[in-house]
């Protein structure tokens, strides 16, 4: 059995199998460090799969910090510090490698924190991988695994944006100047929602909570293996960027779009009904509900499984450049 033929879901499992750590689980590993607990998350990108031949330094540089504190945003937590690793070619020039460094202190610095140490090393291919650090009230810390029957489904922002960039961008699709530019920025520069995690981590009613960059498709996977429940999410309810609506040549390749691609740094969260009302100050739809199984997508009355399981690593179709 090779690495390619099980892919990241599956090796996650085995590993998980061999570890046997309380820690794992969700999008951090939470320790118990007195009054607070302290969130500890990793993440590593790589030029061939993660970073479009488009990307500045500048780009590579912040969307390798935004990955791990969209992470610590799923915890409810703020964040601590970054810790960052960056492998480069012996041949790079030095210049994109501080452009990749001017990158990562704007977005650390952008979302109140900074680089607070790291390792530099050459690689055959541009590999960054960083560290964050947060700390969340131990009243206030949100898990995968407390959603119930009944809670509702939210998401903050806009589903399917990454995805239509992409298809501007590598498959040539056509697109308005406006559009291209707003579609390009929010690929190339996500926005961690640590401000509305550190928000609803307030709400006792949020039941459960992570960051959804790896797609809506896994991340309802993750949150109903974790929650030991299911789903039922409704396609007229996915929010999609009318920018985003533009790019899709029909309806199915938008609910694809929405659903399996991924690199939205949004957050998913279920929340007892009775309390929805009660958040402010976070921009979100209610796309679903907490159900006792199963993963299913009510389009318009057509009911079908969700199968997608998002953007995933170590697939053998993974293994090809952007």
């Amino acid at each position: 059995m090779k690495v390619n033929e099980i892919g990241e879901i599956g090796l996650i499992k085995r590993i998980g199998g061999i570890l046997r750590s309380e820690y794992l689980g969700d999008d951090c590993a939470v320790l118990d460090v007195g009054p607070e607990y302290l969130v500890v998350t990793i993440d590593m990108l790589h030029r061939v799969t993660d970073f479009p031949r488009e990307m500045s330094g500048e780009d590579i540089g912040w969307m390798s910090v935004a990955v791990s504190l969209s992470d610590v945003a799923g915890m409810g937590a703020r964040p601590l510090g970054v810790v960052a690793a960056m492998g480069v070619p012996g041949d790079t020039d030095v210049a994109f490698v501080e452009d990749i460094a001017r990158g990562m202190d704007r977005c650390a610095r952008t979302y109140g924190t900074e680089i607070v140490g790291g390792d530099t090393d050459q690689h055959q291919e541009l590999t960054m991988v960083t560290a964050a650090l947060g700390l969340v009230r131990k009243d206030a810390v949100k898990r995968r695994s407390g959603a119930k029957p009944g809670d509702l489904l939210c998401v903050t922002g806009y589903l399917g944006t990454p995805a239509a960039a992409y298809k501007v961008l590598i498959e040539g699709r056509e697109a308005s100047t406006e559009d291209r530019q707003v579609l390009v920025r929010k690929f190339f520069r996500p926005e961690p929602r640590l401000g509305e995690g550190m928000l609803l981590s307030d709400y006792p009613g949020v039941t459960a909570m992570m960051d959804v960059s790896d797609g809506l498709g896994k991340s309802v996977y993750e949150l109903s293996a974790a929650s030991k429940v299911g789903f039922l999410v409704y396609a007229d309810r996915l929010p999609v960027m009318d920018a985003a609506r533009r790019i899709a040549r029909d309806h199915t390749e938008l609910l694809d779009m929405a659903i399996c691609f991924g690199g939205e740094f949004e957050l998913l969260f279920t929340v007892d009904p009775g309390t929805v009302d009660r958040i402010k100050g976070v921009g979100f739809t209610v796309i679903g509900k907490v159900v006792d199984s199963g993963l299913t997508l009510d389009d318009d009355g057509r009911i079908s499984e969700i199968t997608c399981k998002g953007y995933e690593h170590l697939k053998k179709q993974s293994d090809k450049e952007h």
